[in-house]
Protein backbone atom coordinates (compact mmCIF):
# COMPACT_ATOMS: atom_id res chain seq x y z
CA UNK A 1 0.00 0.00 0.00
CA UNK A 2 1.35 3.61 -0.21
CA UNK A 3 0.33 4.18 3.05
CA UNK A 4 1.36 1.88 5.50
CA UNK A 5 -0.22 3.10 8.50
CA UNK A 6 -3.11 4.88 6.61
CA UNK A 7 -5.91 3.02 8.80
CA UNK A 8 -3.81 3.66 11.87
CA UNK A 9 -3.84 7.21 11.11
CA UNK A 10 -7.11 7.44 9.58
CA UNK A 11 -8.91 6.19 12.53
CA UNK A 12 -6.69 8.35 14.90
CA UNK A 13 -7.27 11.87 12.19
CA UNK A 14 -11.24 10.53 12.99
CA UNK A 15 -10.96 10.40 16.71
CA UNK A 16 -9.55 13.77 16.72
CA UNK A 17 -12.67 15.23 14.65
CA UNK A 18 -15.13 13.37 17.33
CA UNK A 19 -13.47 14.78 19.88
CA UNK A 20 -13.70 18.17 18.36
CA UNK A 21 -17.61 17.51 18.17
CA UNK A 22 -17.82 16.52 21.74
CA UNK A 23 -19.29 12.87 20.39
CA UNK A 24 -17.29 11.55 23.44
CA UNK A 25 -14.30 9.11 23.49
CA UNK A 26 -12.85 6.97 20.63
CA UNK A 27 -13.75 3.63 21.82
CA UNK A 28 -17.34 3.50 23.47
CA UNK A 29 -16.96 1.52 27.27
CA UNK A 30 -19.36 -1.46 25.57
CA UNK A 31 -16.46 -2.13 22.98
CA UNK A 32 -13.77 -1.85 25.43
CA UNK A 33 -15.16 -4.27 27.59
CA UNK A 34 -15.09 -6.98 24.67
CA UNK A 35 -11.25 -6.41 24.51
CA UNK A 36 -8.76 -8.83 26.14
CA UNK A 37 -7.04 -7.52 29.16
CA UNK A 38 -3.71 -7.65 26.80
CA UNK A 39 -5.07 -5.66 23.83
CA UNK A 40 -4.67 -1.98 22.78
CA UNK A 41 -6.01 0.32 20.38
CA UNK A 42 -3.14 0.25 18.29
CA UNK A 43 -3.26 -3.68 18.55
CA UNK A 44 -7.04 -3.52 16.71
CA UNK A 45 -5.61 -1.26 14.02
CA UNK A 46 -2.44 -3.54 13.01
CA UNK A 47 -4.73 -6.27 12.88
CA UNK A 48 -7.46 -4.38 10.72
CA UNK A 49 -4.88 -3.45 8.46
CA UNK A 50 -4.03 -6.87 7.34
CA UNK A 51 -1.05 -5.46 5.11
CA UNK A 52 0.69 -4.95 8.67
CA UNK A 53 -0.75 -8.03 9.80
CA UNK A 54 2.15 -10.24 10.92
CA UNK A 55 -0.37 -12.91 12.42
CA UNK A 56 -1.83 -13.59 9.40
CA UNK A 57 0.44 -12.44 6.29
CA UNK A 58 4.08 -12.81 7.24
CA UNK A 59 4.76 -16.16 7.70
CA UNK A 60 4.83 -19.01 5.16
CA UNK A 61 1.95 -20.98 6.79
CA UNK A 62 -2.00 -21.24 5.35
CA UNK A 63 -4.71 -20.16 7.56
CA UNK A 64 -5.30 -23.91 8.18
CA UNK A 65 -2.52 -24.34 9.98
CA UNK A 66 -2.27 -21.73 11.87
CA UNK A 67 -3.65 -22.36 15.58
CA UNK A 68 -7.06 -22.41 16.35
CA UNK A 69 -6.73 -19.84 19.45
CA UNK A 70 -4.42 -17.36 17.34
CA UNK A 71 -7.17 -17.30 14.69
CA UNK A 72 -9.57 -17.19 17.70
CA UNK A 73 -7.63 -14.49 19.22
CA UNK A 74 -7.72 -12.66 15.83
CA UNK A 75 -11.28 -13.30 15.00
CA UNK A 76 -12.19 -11.62 18.52
CA UNK A 77 -9.93 -8.73 17.55
CA UNK A 78 -11.02 -7.76 14.44
CA UNK A 79 -14.89 -8.11 15.33
CA UNK A 80 -14.34 -5.72 18.09
CA UNK A 81 -12.28 -3.87 15.66
CA UNK A 82 -14.92 -3.41 13.04
CA UNK A 83 -17.20 -2.35 15.97
CA UNK A 84 -15.03 0.48 16.55
CA UNK A 85 -14.90 1.68 12.96
CA UNK A 86 -18.49 1.32 13.13
CA UNK A 87 -19.33 4.34 15.44
CA UNK A 88 -16.60 6.45 13.15
CA UNK A 89 -18.49 5.71 9.70
CA UNK A 90 -20.07 8.94 9.32
CA UNK A 91 -16.61 11.40 8.90
CA UNK A 92 -15.35 7.91 6.46
CA UNK A 93 -16.25 10.32 3.08
CA UNK A 94 -14.60 13.41 4.46
CA UNK A 95 -11.07 11.22 4.75
CA UNK A 96 -8.01 12.23 2.25
CA UNK A 97 -8.62 10.06 -0.66
CA UNK A 98 -5.12 7.51 0.59
CA UNK A 99 -6.82 7.15 3.91
CA UNK A 100 -10.33 6.20 2.16
CA UNK A 101 -8.30 3.83 -0.05
CA UNK A 102 -6.57 1.97 3.05
CA UNK A 103 -10.19 2.03 4.87
CA UNK A 104 -11.91 0.44 2.10
CA UNK A 105 -9.43 -2.39 1.85
CA UNK A 106 -9.49 -2.94 5.01
CA UNK A 107 -13.26 -3.57 5.20
CA UNK A 108 -13.01 -5.51 1.93
CA UNK A 109 -11.06 -7.78 3.09
CA UNK A 110 -13.52 -8.49 6.11
CA UNK A 111 -16.45 -9.57 3.72
CA UNK A 112 -16.40 -12.96 3.39
CA UNK A 113 -17.03 -14.98 6.50
CA UNK A 114 -15.21 -18.39 4.86
CA UNK A 115 -11.66 -16.36 5.71
CA UNK A 116 -10.00 -17.69 8.59
CA UNK A 117 -9.45 -14.38 10.13
CA UNK A 118 -13.33 -13.46 9.68
CA UNK A 119 -16.27 -14.47 11.43
CA UNK A 120 -20.07 -13.80 9.96
CA UNK A 121 -20.41 -11.21 12.57
CA UNK A 122 -17.44 -9.46 10.97
CA UNK A 123 -18.20 -10.21 7.84
CA UNK A 124 -22.11 -8.87 8.36
CA UNK A 125 -19.78 -5.73 9.83
CA UNK A 126 -17.81 -4.94 7.36
CA UNK A 127 -20.62 -4.94 4.44
CA UNK A 128 -22.83 -2.58 6.58
CA UNK A 129 -19.48 -0.20 7.00
CA UNK A 130 -19.41 -0.64 3.30
CA UNK A 131 -22.96 0.43 2.02
CA UNK A 132 -22.52 3.42 4.76
CA UNK A 133 -20.22 4.85 1.91
CA UNK A 134 -23.24 5.28 0.10
CA UNK A 135 -22.47 5.15 -3.38
CA UNK A 136 -20.95 1.61 -2.93
CA UNK A 137 -23.93 -0.10 -2.74
CA UNK A 138 -24.56 0.56 -6.41
CA UNK A 139 -21.21 2.07 -8.01
CA UNK A 140 -23.05 1.27 -11.73
CA UNK A 141 -23.74 5.65 -11.54
CA UNK A 142 -21.52 6.85 -9.03
CA UNK A 143 -18.22 8.74 -10.64
CA UNK A 144 -16.29 8.32 -7.05
CA UNK A 145 -17.03 4.48 -6.45
CA UNK A 146 -15.70 3.94 -10.05
CA UNK A 147 -12.68 5.99 -9.52
CA UNK A 148 -12.16 4.05 -6.09
CA UNK A 149 -12.62 0.84 -7.36
CA UNK A 150 -9.78 1.24 -10.27
CA UNK A 151 -7.65 2.81 -7.83
CA UNK A 152 -8.61 -0.46 -5.50
CA UNK A 153 -7.34 -2.87 -8.56
CA UNK A 154 -4.27 -0.34 -9.67
CA UNK A 155 -2.73 0.18 -6.39
CA UNK A 156 -3.95 -2.78 -3.88
CA UNK A 157 -4.99 -5.60 -6.16
CA UNK A 158 -2.17 -5.17 -9.05
CA UNK A 159 0.88 -5.27 -7.42
CA UNK A 160 0.19 -8.82 -5.62
CA UNK A 161 -0.33 -10.62 -8.87
CA UNK A 162 1.78 -8.67 -11.28
CA UNK A 163 4.60 -10.94 -10.55
CA UNK A 164 2.88 -14.03 -11.02
CA UNK A 165 3.14 -15.71 -14.65
CA UNK A 166 -0.58 -15.85 -16.44
CA UNK A 167 0.00 -17.87 -19.60
CA UNK A 168 -2.21 -17.45 -22.60
CA UNK A 169 -3.17 -13.98 -22.06
CA UNK A 170 -1.14 -10.38 -23.54
CA UNK A 171 -0.88 -7.46 -21.19
CA UNK A 172 -4.40 -6.06 -22.26
CA UNK A 173 -6.21 -9.09 -20.89
CA UNK A 174 -6.84 -10.28 -24.24
CA UNK A 175 -5.60 -14.31 -25.57
CA UNK A 176 -2.01 -14.40 -26.73
CA UNK A 177 -1.80 -15.68 -29.87
CA UNK A 178 2.20 -16.93 -29.50
CA UNK A 179 1.46 -20.64 -29.01
CA UNK A 180 5.11 -20.88 -27.12
CA UNK A 181 4.83 -21.27 -23.55
CA UNK A 182 6.54 -18.10 -21.49
CA UNK A 183 9.66 -19.17 -20.27
CA UNK A 184 9.95 -20.11 -16.53
CA UNK A 185 12.33 -18.43 -13.70
CA UNK A 186 14.08 -20.95 -11.47
CA UNK A 187 15.31 -17.99 -9.89
CA UNK A 188 12.14 -16.77 -7.92
CA UNK A 189 10.50 -19.00 -5.42
CA UNK A 190 6.49 -19.63 -5.49
CA UNK A 191 6.56 -17.79 -2.48
CA UNK A 192 7.97 -14.89 -4.14
CA UNK A 193 5.91 -14.20 -7.33
CA UNK A 194 2.69 -15.38 -5.25
CA UNK A 195 2.43 -13.09 -2.55
CA UNK A 196 -1.28 -13.22 -2.87
CA UNK A 197 -1.13 -16.81 -1.91
CA UNK A 198 1.13 -16.52 1.02
CA UNK A 199 1.94 -12.81 2.45
CA UNK A 200 -1.39 -11.14 1.51
CA UNK A 201 -3.89 -13.64 1.90
CA UNK A 202 -6.81 -10.94 1.96
CA UNK A 203 -6.24 -9.71 -1.44
CA UNK A 204 -8.51 -12.54 -3.07
CA UNK A 205 -11.40 -11.51 -0.81
CA UNK A 206 -10.75 -7.68 -1.83
CA UNK A 207 -10.62 -9.11 -5.43
CA UNK A 208 -13.59 -10.73 -5.39
CA UNK A 209 -15.32 -7.95 -3.23
CA UNK A 210 -14.22 -5.51 -6.17
CA UNK A 211 -15.71 -7.92 -8.66
CA UNK A 212 -18.82 -8.13 -7.05
CA UNK A 213 -19.50 -3.99 -7.52
CA UNK A 214 -18.88 -4.01 -11.19
CA UNK A 215 -20.98 -3.57 -14.18
CA UNK A 216 -20.57 -4.65 -17.73
CA UNK A 217 -19.40 -1.15 -18.48
CA UNK A 218 -17.29 -1.22 -15.58
CA UNK A 219 -15.59 -4.35 -15.88
CA UNK A 220 -14.64 -3.41 -19.48
CA UNK A 221 -13.55 -0.61 -18.21
CA UNK A 222 -10.63 -2.26 -15.82
CA UNK A 223 -10.50 -5.35 -18.46
CA UNK A 224 -6.66 -5.26 -18.03
CA UNK A 225 -6.61 -5.33 -14.35
CA UNK A 226 -9.17 -8.31 -13.21
CA UNK A 227 -7.89 -10.89 -15.88
CA UNK A 228 -4.43 -11.52 -14.83
CA UNK A 229 -5.68 -11.89 -11.10
CA UNK A 230 -8.49 -13.97 -12.26
CA UNK A 231 -6.47 -16.48 -14.06
CA UNK A 232 -3.83 -16.07 -11.29
CA UNK A 233 -6.24 -17.53 -8.98
CA UNK A 234 -7.93 -20.16 -11.40
CA UNK A 235 -4.44 -21.70 -12.73
CA UNK A 236 -3.01 -21.90 -9.37
CA UNK A 237 -2.15 -25.37 -7.97
CA UNK A 238 -3.91 -25.26 -4.54
CA UNK A 239 -7.65 -26.89 -4.76
CA UNK A 240 -8.97 -24.08 -2.33
CA UNK A 241 -7.64 -21.41 -4.60
CA UNK A 242 -9.04 -23.27 -7.75
CA UNK A 243 -12.40 -23.64 -6.23
CA UNK A 244 -12.21 -19.92 -5.38
CA UNK A 245 -11.24 -19.14 -9.09
CA UNK A 246 -14.61 -20.76 -10.33
CA UNK A 247 -16.63 -19.00 -7.93
CA UNK A 248 -14.80 -15.81 -9.28
CA UNK A 249 -15.44 -16.57 -12.70
CA UNK A 250 -19.12 -17.41 -12.13
CA UNK A 251 -18.96 -13.95 -11.12
CA UNK A 252 -17.62 -12.49 -14.11
CA UNK A 253 -19.18 -14.12 -16.38
CA UNK A 254 -22.79 -12.97 -15.15
CA UNK A 255 -21.43 -9.34 -15.68
CA UNK A 256 -19.78 -9.99 -18.85
CA UNK A 257 -21.55 -9.55 -22.43
CA UNK A 258 -20.65 -12.35 -24.70
CA UNK A 259 -19.63 -10.14 -27.31
CA UNK A 260 -16.68 -9.06 -25.53
CA UNK A 261 -15.64 -12.78 -24.67
CA UNK A 262 -15.70 -13.50 -27.58
CA UNK A 263 -14.15 -9.95 -29.18
CA UNK A 264 -10.95 -11.08 -26.57
CA UNK A 265 -10.61 -14.83 -26.97
CA UNK A 266 -10.82 -15.66 -23.48
CA UNK A 267 -13.56 -18.09 -23.59
CA UNK A 268 -10.95 -20.42 -24.95
CA UNK A 269 -8.48 -19.55 -22.04
CA UNK A 270 -11.27 -20.36 -19.57
CA UNK A 271 -12.18 -23.50 -20.76
CA UNK A 272 -8.66 -24.30 -21.38
CA UNK A 273 -7.37 -23.49 -17.83
CA UNK A 274 -10.81 -25.39 -16.55
CA UNK A 275 -11.04 -28.42 -18.30
CA UNK A 276 -7.85 -30.24 -16.53
CA UNK A 277 -9.66 -30.15 -12.76
CA UNK A 278 -11.44 -32.49 -14.03
CA UNK A 279 -8.60 -34.92 -13.76
CA UNK A 280 -8.51 -33.81 -10.02
CA UNK A 281 -9.53 -37.96 -9.20
CA UNK A 282 -8.27 -39.85 -6.11
CA UNK A 283 -5.57 -41.31 -5.15
CA UNK A 284 -3.24 -38.29 -6.85
CA UNK A 285 -5.89 -36.07 -5.06
CA UNK A 286 -7.59 -36.62 -1.75
CA UNK A 287 -11.16 -37.59 -2.07
CA UNK A 288 -12.79 -34.40 -0.29
CA UNK A 289 -10.90 -32.12 -2.23
CA UNK A 290 -11.67 -33.86 -5.47
CA UNK A 291 -15.36 -33.70 -4.51
CA UNK A 292 -15.09 -29.96 -3.80
CA UNK A 293 -13.19 -29.11 -6.91
CA UNK A 294 -15.74 -31.19 -9.43
CA UNK A 295 -18.73 -29.58 -7.56
CA UNK A 296 -16.99 -26.27 -7.91
CA UNK A 297 -16.17 -26.53 -11.95
CA UNK A 298 -19.01 -28.83 -13.76
CA UNK A 299 -21.26 -25.67 -13.27
CA UNK A 300 -18.62 -23.46 -14.02
CA UNK A 301 -18.23 -24.96 -17.52
CA UNK A 302 -21.65 -24.94 -18.22
CA UNK A 303 -22.14 -21.05 -17.61
CA UNK A 304 -18.87 -20.73 -19.75
CA UNK A 305 -20.08 -22.69 -22.51
CA UNK A 306 -23.32 -20.58 -22.58
CA UNK A 307 -21.75 -17.51 -22.18
CA UNK A 308 -18.94 -18.49 -25.26
CA UNK A 309 -21.92 -19.64 -27.22
CA UNK A 310 -25.27 -18.12 -26.73
CA UNK A 311 -26.21 -17.29 -30.59
CA UNK A 312 -28.28 -20.80 -32.21
CA UNK A 313 -26.08 -21.01 -34.90
CA UNK A 314 -22.76 -21.42 -32.17
CA UNK A 315 -24.46 -24.69 -31.55
CA UNK A 316 -21.85 -26.91 -33.01
CA UNK A 317 -18.91 -25.33 -30.97
CA UNK A 318 -21.26 -25.42 -27.93
CA UNK A 319 -21.85 -29.12 -28.75
CA UNK A 320 -17.93 -29.86 -29.15
CA UNK A 321 -17.54 -28.58 -25.91
CA UNK A 322 -20.05 -30.47 -24.24
CA UNK A 323 -18.91 -33.83 -25.74
CA UNK A 324 -15.29 -33.23 -24.38
CA UNK A 325 -16.40 -32.56 -20.86
CA UNK A 326 -18.68 -35.98 -20.69
CA UNK A 327 -16.07 -38.12 -22.47
CA UNK A 328 -12.93 -36.69 -20.98
CA UNK A 329 -14.57 -35.73 -17.74
CA UNK A 330 -17.69 -37.94 -16.56
CA UNK A 331 -17.29 -40.96 -18.67
CA UNK A 332 -13.44 -41.49 -18.16
CA UNK A 333 -13.65 -39.79 -14.67
CA UNK A 334 -15.93 -42.94 -13.55
CA UNK A 335 -14.12 -45.24 -15.35
CA UNK A 336 -10.96 -44.14 -12.82
CA UNK A 337 -13.42 -43.77 -9.62
CA UNK A 338 -13.20 -47.42 -8.43
CA UNK A 339 -14.28 -47.79 -4.35
CA UNK A 340 -14.98 -43.97 -4.30
CA UNK A 341 -18.67 -44.16 -4.04
CA UNK A 342 -19.01 -40.44 -3.77
CA UNK A 343 -16.76 -39.25 -6.78
CA UNK A 344 -19.16 -41.74 -8.47
CA UNK A 345 -22.09 -40.28 -7.40
CA UNK A 346 -21.44 -36.58 -8.35
CA UNK A 347 -19.86 -37.78 -11.58
CA UNK A 348 -23.36 -39.97 -12.76
CA UNK A 349 -25.31 -36.47 -11.29
CA UNK A 350 -23.22 -34.49 -14.01
CA UNK A 351 -24.65 -36.62 -16.82
CA UNK A 352 -28.56 -35.40 -15.78
CA UNK A 353 -26.79 -32.01 -16.10
CA UNK A 354 -25.34 -32.42 -19.26
CA UNK A 355 -27.63 -34.68 -21.04
CA UNK A 356 -30.30 -31.67 -20.43
CA UNK A 357 -27.95 -29.29 -21.64
CA UNK A 358 -27.13 -31.29 -25.00
CA UNK A 359 -31.33 -32.05 -25.80
CA UNK A 360 -31.32 -34.83 -28.20
CA UNK A 361 -27.79 -34.62 -29.51
CA UNK A 362 -26.94 -36.30 -26.75
CA UNK A 363 -28.30 -39.45 -28.96
CA UNK A 364 -24.64 -40.19 -29.97
CA UNK A 365 -23.34 -41.24 -25.89
CA UNK A 366 -26.28 -43.78 -25.80
CA UNK A 367 -24.49 -46.54 -26.43
CA UNK A 368 -21.57 -45.61 -23.42
CA UNK A 369 -24.81 -43.88 -20.76
CA UNK A 370 -27.01 -46.82 -21.01
CA UNK A 371 -25.23 -49.47 -19.79
CA UNK A 372 -22.83 -47.22 -17.06
CA UNK A 373 -26.60 -46.47 -15.49
CA UNK A 374 -27.77 -50.09 -15.78
CA UNK A 375 -25.06 -50.96 -14.18
CA UNK A 376 -25.13 -49.30 -11.54
CA UNK A 377 -28.99 -49.98 -11.09
CA UNK A 378 -28.35 -53.57 -11.24
CA UNK A 379 -25.75 -53.99 -8.76
CA UNK A 380 -25.60 -56.51 -6.20
CA UNK A 381 -24.49 -53.66 -3.59
CA UNK A 382 -26.44 -51.14 -5.22
CA UNK A 383 -28.68 -50.57 -1.84
CA UNK A 384 -25.43 -49.99 0.10
CA UNK A 385 -25.33 -46.21 -0.76
CA UNK A 386 -28.44 -45.09 -2.07
CA UNK A 387 -27.53 -41.15 -2.85
CA UNK A 388 -25.64 -43.06 -6.29
CA UNK A 389 -29.32 -44.92 -7.01
CA UNK A 390 -30.56 -41.63 -6.91
CA UNK A 391 -28.23 -40.03 -8.92
CA UNK A 392 -28.00 -42.53 -11.45
CA UNK A 393 -32.50 -42.59 -11.91
CA UNK A 394 -32.02 -38.88 -11.93
CA UNK A 395 -29.52 -39.42 -15.14
CA UNK A 396 -31.67 -42.00 -16.27
CA UNK A 397 -35.08 -39.81 -16.39
CA UNK A 398 -32.49 -37.32 -18.04
CA UNK A 399 -31.46 -39.79 -20.77
CA UNK A 400 -35.05 -40.81 -21.72
CA UNK A 401 -36.80 -37.24 -21.94
CA UNK A 402 -33.98 -35.93 -24.14
CA UNK A 403 -33.94 -39.50 -26.20
CA UNK A 404 -37.03 -40.41 -26.48
CA UNK A 405 -37.29 -41.38 -30.11
CA UNK A 406 -34.01 -43.77 -29.83
CA UNK A 407 -34.32 -45.32 -26.17
CA UNK A 408 -36.54 -47.83 -27.73
CA UNK A 409 -33.79 -49.58 -28.78
CA UNK A 410 -32.09 -49.86 -25.28
CA UNK A 411 -35.09 -51.05 -23.32
CA UNK A 412 -34.57 -54.37 -22.64
CA UNK A 413 -31.11 -52.73 -20.66
CA UNK A 414 -33.57 -50.52 -19.14
CA UNK A 415 -36.10 -52.80 -18.05
CA UNK A 416 -33.74 -55.18 -16.98
CA UNK A 417 -32.05 -52.70 -14.72
CA UNK A 418 -35.19 -50.97 -13.37
CA UNK A 419 -36.54 -54.94 -12.56
CA UNK A 420 -33.20 -56.18 -10.52
CA UNK A 421 -33.14 -53.04 -8.55
CA UNK A 422 -36.73 -52.89 -7.48
CA UNK A 423 -36.55 -56.68 -6.87
CA UNK A 424 -33.37 -56.32 -5.18
CA UNK A 425 -34.69 -53.38 -2.37
CA UNK A 426 -38.09 -55.59 -2.20
CA UNK A 427 -35.34 -58.65 -0.58
CA UNK A 428 -34.32 -55.76 2.32
CA UNK A 429 -35.25 -56.87 5.84
CA UNK A 430 -35.29 -53.92 7.19
CA UNK A 431 -37.07 -51.34 5.63
CA UNK A 432 -35.37 -47.78 5.01
CA UNK A 433 -37.00 -44.32 4.31
CA UNK A 434 -33.77 -44.12 1.93
CA UNK A 435 -34.80 -46.76 0.07
CA UNK A 436 -38.28 -45.89 -0.20
CA UNK A 437 -37.75 -42.85 -1.78
CA UNK A 438 -35.62 -44.88 -4.00
CA UNK A 439 -38.62 -47.10 -5.15
CA UNK A 440 -40.50 -43.86 -5.68
CA UNK A 441 -38.29 -42.75 -8.19
CA UNK A 442 -38.18 -46.31 -10.09
CA UNK A 443 -41.65 -46.15 -10.32
CA UNK A 444 -41.58 -42.36 -12.10
CA UNK A 445 -38.55 -43.43 -14.86
CA UNK A 446 -41.19 -46.79 -15.16
CA UNK A 447 -43.80 -44.26 -16.08
CA UNK A 448 -41.13 -42.14 -18.18
CA UNK A 449 -40.03 -45.24 -20.24
CA UNK A 450 -43.65 -46.62 -20.48
CA UNK A 451 -44.81 -43.08 -21.70
CA UNK A 452 -41.74 -42.57 -24.12
CA UNK A 453 -42.59 -46.34 -25.56
CA UNK A 454 -45.71 -46.17 -26.40
CA UNK A 455 -44.89 -42.53 -28.43
CA UNK A 456 -43.34 -44.79 -30.59
CA UNK A 457 -45.53 -47.57 -31.36
CA UNK A 458 -44.18 -50.19 -28.70
CA UNK A 459 -46.22 -52.58 -27.27
CA UNK A 460 -45.72 -52.04 -24.06
CA UNK A 461 -48.70 -54.04 -21.90
CA UNK A 462 -47.54 -57.17 -23.71
CA UNK A 463 -43.60 -56.35 -22.27
CA UNK A 464 -45.12 -55.71 -18.88
CA UNK A 465 -47.09 -58.70 -18.81
CA UNK A 466 -44.55 -60.86 -19.53
CA UNK A 467 -41.96 -59.09 -16.81
CA UNK A 468 -45.09 -59.67 -14.15
CA UNK A 469 -45.61 -63.14 -14.77
CA UNK A 470 -41.97 -63.84 -14.16
CA UNK A 471 -41.59 -61.72 -10.84
CA UNK A 472 -44.67 -60.92 -9.64
CA UNK A 473 -43.63 -58.34 -7.25
CA UNK A 474 -42.49 -56.33 -10.36
CA UNK A 475 -46.60 -55.23 -10.58
CA UNK A 476 -46.13 -52.15 -8.08
CA UNK A 477 -43.08 -50.71 -10.44
CA UNK A 478 -44.80 -51.58 -13.49
CA UNK A 479 -48.35 -50.26 -12.78
CA UNK A 480 -47.77 -47.41 -9.98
Amino acid sequence: MQEPDGIRKAARELAHRNGEGGEGHLVPEDIVEQLPNDVNLDEILQLLELQDDHEFNARPDPPEKISSTEITRCCAIATVGLQLLSHLHSNFLTLRRNYLLDLVTCLAAFTDDRDAWTTTEASKDAHCLLEELGCFSNAKGCKQARDLIRSLLEEQIKPYFARTKTSGITRQGRKAISSLPDPVDFSETEMESKPWKFQNLYAVTVFRWVLGQLDASALEENWPLIIPPLLAILDDGAIDNKVKGCELLVMFLKITPPSLLHRTGLGDVFHDALMPCLSYLPTLTPEDESLRLLGAVYPTLLILIRAKNPEEDSRKLRLRSLDRILRTGVLRGYSHAGEYVRIGEMLVDKIADLVNEMGIWSVKHLKDLVPLVSEILSSPFSTAYTPLLHAATRALDAIILNNWPRVSYYRGDIWKALAICWCRMQEEQVPSQKLQSVAHQLQQTSKLLTAALKATNIDVDEESAMLIKSNASLKELLEA
